[in-house]
């Protein structure tokens, strides 16, 4: 349905992460999702306090939200909220779409965009239930998936294909630890790249002339 159908009420697409750091694979994702949802809005949410994490994120939350903003300058129809990183404690995404609610139109739609390995253990989210009552569940599956492999997804969900963009945080993060920055730029946005060289983030270390 085209965003022209439906008279006074908003299509916003919700993309959470931790987002350590964002980069091209993050914003192709975004834009998938703008482009096959037809969404008003694209908020790119990066996580205060990820509770579905082994270690805490490298970057503050604060250097990470910076991160986001300046990818996402200029992007139409995809922008950064930060209602993650100011509400304290543990980033639930049921908090998140209520406090969004909040924010926006009460006739807003709200679909949450989940990676195919996040929606397998949404059983364990945080009051998943309720979670599923206030917004709709995009499965955005990684390129070249098996059929086979994949898992029939509940009725209440949405599928589409992902970019064929292979590119990961923890392997930026390690280029830029090791000071490979052509290597690294490469993959991130480009005023993000000069954020973190900027910032020194990741024990950013200058290459070697």
């Amino acid at each position: 349905m085209a965003v022209s159908d439906r008279p006074g009420k908003s299509r916003i697409v919700v993309f959470g992460g931790t987002f350590d750091p964002i980069h091209n694979g993050h914003i192709a994702i975004a834009r998938c999702l703008r482009d096959e949802l037809s969404a008003d809005i694209v908020l790119m949410v990066p996580a205060g306090q990820p509770w579905l994490r082994e270690g805490p994120p490298l970057a503050s939350a604060q250097d990470r939200l910076q991160m986001v903003a300046l990818a996402t300058e200029g992007e139409d129809r995809i922008e950064v909220s930060d209602v993650d990183v100011v509400r304290q404690g543990t980033t639930y995404s049921l908090d998140t779409i209520r406090d969004l609610s909040n924010i926006y139109s009460p006739h807003s739609e709200f679909i949450l965009a989940v990676g195919a390995d996040a929606a397998s253990t949404l059983h364990r989210w945080h009051r998943h239930e309720e979670l599923l009552e206030e917004c709709t569940i995009a499965i955005v599956e990684r390129p070249g998936a098996l059929a086979e492999t994949r898992p029939t997804p509940p009725p209440w969900t949405i599928t589409i294909r992902g970019p064929m963009i292979n590119v990961s945080s923890s392997e930026i993060r390690r280029l830029y630890a090791d000071g490979e920055l052509t290597a690294a730029e490469d993959r991130v946005p480009p005023m993000t790249h000069r954020f973190i060289i900027e910032n020194r983030l990741y024990r950013c270390i200058p290459q070697k002339q």
